[in-house]
């Protein structure tokens, strides 16, 4: 055995070692994906359940929250507007006849 065919042998064992390294990273490539692919899909139906609860909440409680607000803000300025009234009264007709108190 000749040192060029010591290097045809080592070349060979070289290049069959380089092709089981690149099916090995092929492999090992899909085996990554399909985790990170099942890890998305989990993630994006955690997001979906979450934006299902959040719309629920909004509709079913602050939709009637701000509804509610909106007529107690609306009742609050008919009442100030009536206890307004009812204050000047008071105010103008408790002095003089010339309105100096």
């Amino acid at each position: 055995m000749g040192l060029s065919e010591t290097a045809d042998t080592v070349a060979i064992v070289r290049d069959v070692i380089l092709i089981l390294g690149f099916l090995l990273a092929v492999s090992a490539l899909f085996f990554i994906y399909g985790k990170v692919s099942g890890i998305l899909d989990s993630v994006r139906r955690a997001l979906s359940t979450a934006e299902e609860v959040v719309e629920a909440v909004s509709s079913n409680i602050v939709g009637p929250a701000a509804a509610g607000s909106g007529v107690a803000f609306g009742a609050g300025k008919f009442a100030a507007f009536v206890l307004g009234l009812r204050g000047r009264n008071k105010k103008q007709g408790g002095g003089n006849s010339n309105g100096k108190q």
